[in-house]
């Protein structure tokens, strides 16, 4: 399958708080993007990519904690970070079944 294709996945564009660190949560970031397979967090304080995140994802009616794989890092200068994107892209690790039923039930409603 061509990297595009993989791409092309159900990605809900919406901004929520999520909080994420290698041992605890102890960064926060808001998402620019989500889907059941990864999200991607704008921040400017990024991780390396393959470092294993564990990531708090914060909905209104509902939290959830997952592990996560940083596929991609761009860090950009400070004063710079509220025009350029920055942020990592996070591949889930083994998410939980109830995340992908949660995901696609709040992806319909919204």
């Amino acid at each position: 399958m061509p990297r595009d294709d993989k791409r092309v996945t159900n990605r809900a564009k919406r901004r929520l708080m999520c909080r994420f660190g290698v041992d605890k949560t102890d960064r926060t970031g808001f998402t620019m993007n989500l889907s059941e397979t990864g999200v991607f967090i704008k921040t400017n304080s990024v991780f390396k990519p393959g470092t294993t995140l564990r990531l708090e994802l914060i909905f209104p009616e509902r939290t959830f904690e997952m592990w996560g794989r940083v596929m991609r890092a761009k860090k950009v200068p400070p004063q710079l970070a509220h025009v350029l994107e920055c942020g990592m892209g996070v591949y889930f690790l083994q998410p939980d079944p109830e995340w992908l039923t949660f995901f696609e039930g709040w992806k319909e409603a919204r």
